[in-house]
């Protein structure tokens, strides 16, 4: 078929040779007759070609943490008796990757090989396809082409950014990980009498030692040894109506990022581990890296879900975590925001795991509401917190400036654990 080129061509010849015709100027004619012939050739040269091109592309790699390159390399072998012309490729690719790669081959020679690369560095997170490939013969004029289908799409995965975190110092960050379970004290029932310490609000009073209280004349708790395995589970949040913002800037982006860097912080610290949604399933408890491998693929594909009607989907995931019996040690809850019913559900798994934290990325700070909003969103925030402080647990609360490795350090400081129980809502222009 000719090109927009060869249309031109083919026109101009076509007016020359008029022109020629009506001055009766023979040359005219003969370069308007030369331009259109030339044109009809190189349509019969680009239908006859004898070359076969075959196409095999190599992604690398095929799992990419977000912002790092991905290698896309295209291997062509002429297969045919003929050398190939002129070779225009034009590989698709996503909208958020530029839509298009497109290159330009001299030619192949009968058994000949080229190759092509290109880089493409996706900056957000998901399933991406590149392809398929449009493989074009010209002609050496550029003035006919023929297009035909190179190779089929390719996919490739892009992984929520991953910050290196560690564990927090009370969960025996220099124990050895070959373990596979830990015996730590617990206000819970447990095998023995263990240790005593003094009472902190929100610990069972069932567990009040009360010779202890009364030579020492302030309440002592009564700790026993109780089996913690080193088994941790992670929540994401994804239901639609707990986030806000936009895109990266999302709350459920830093969400889906924080969940990612615990994956890997569990997976280095030799923990079985679990990745599960208010809404997904995720992917049951296991360790090794093919298991977090599956926990990042389900985080690099995850999207917030709206509820269709009944029970609130994250209450419904934290009965499941209180009702299973085997003792675990952490439970993670990551979310744009908690109610008071969720954090008295969380309280309750607080029997099960030995340490509950809840990281809360305050939606009302990602998005785009007024000031009365943002208030508002602050005091619910706040008595969130002072609930989860009452029963033990620990929370952090995030904005878009605020960075995830050092607010999850901060675990392993009491003393801004302490700044953090007494966290108030900060004033805002107006």
């Amino acid at each position: 078929m000719p090109t927009v080129r060869g249309w031109l061509t083919a026109a101009a010849g076509i007016a020359v040779w008029v022109l020629g015709r009506v001055l009766d100027a023979t040359p005219l004619e003969q370069i308007g007759a030369a331009l259109v012939i030339a044109v009809v050739a190189a349509v019969v040269v680009v239908r006859a070609r004898r070359a076969r091109i075959d196409v095999a592309r190599t992604v690398s790699p095929e799992r990419a943490p977000s912002g790092r390159l991905v290698t896309v390399e295209l291997r062509l072998v002429n297969s045919g008796r003929t050398p190939a012309p002129l070779l225009l490729l034009d590989d698709r690719l996503p909208v958020e990757l530029s839509g298009h790669a497109r290159f330009a081959l001299n030619g192949v020679e009968p058994g000949g090989d080229r190759t092509v690369t290109y880089r493409i560095r996706p900056a957000l997170r998901g399933r991406y396809e590149v392809g398929p490939l449009r493989l074009s013969f010209v002609d050496p004029f550029g003035l006919a082409r023929s297009d035909t289908s190179g190779t089929d799409a390719s996919a490739f995965l892009v992984y929520p950014r991953i910050e290196q975190l560690a564990l927090p110092r009370d969960l025996g960050e220099r124990r050895s990980v070959s373990v596979s379970a830990l015996r730590q004290p617990s206000g819970a029932r447990g095998e023995e009498f263990y240790t005593m310490r003094e009472y902190v609000e929100g610990d069972d009073l069932r567990r009040i030692h009360w010779p202890s209280t009364a030579k020492r004349a302030r309440p002592m708790i009564r700790l026993e040894e109780t089996p913690w395995h080193t088994r941790a589970t992670i929540v994401l949040d994804d239901r639609r109506g707990a986030h806000d913002g936009f895109a990266e800037s999302s709350s459920f982006e830093r969400s889906v990022e924080a969940c990612a860097s615990l994956a890997a912080l569990y997976h280095r610290s030799g923990y079985s581990f679990r990745v599960a949604g208010a809404h997904e399933a995720g992917v049951p408890t296991g360790k090794g890296t093919a298991h977090l491998h599956r926990c990042l693929d389900l985080l690099a594909t995850v999207r917030a879900q709206t509820a269709a009607g009944g029970d609130d989907p994250l209450a419904v995931r934290l009965a499941e975590l209180h009702s299973t019996t085997t003792p675990e040690g952490t439970l993670v809850v990551v979310s744009g925001g908690v109610d008071a019913d969720e954090a008295v559900m969380l309280s309750l798994c607080k029997r099960r795991f030995r340490q509950v934290v809840v990281v809360l990325f305050a939606a009302h700070r990602y998005g785009v509401g007024g000031t009365r909003t943002r208030w508002e969103g602050e005091r619910r925030t706040h008595e969130v917190v002072r609930l989860l402080a009452r029963a033990g647990m620990q929370a952090l609360v995030l904005g878009p400036e605020d960075g995830f490795g050092r607010a999850w350090a901060s675990l392993s400081n009491p003393h801004a654990h302490a700044r953090e129980s007494r966290w108030d809502p900060k004033a805002e222009p107006v």
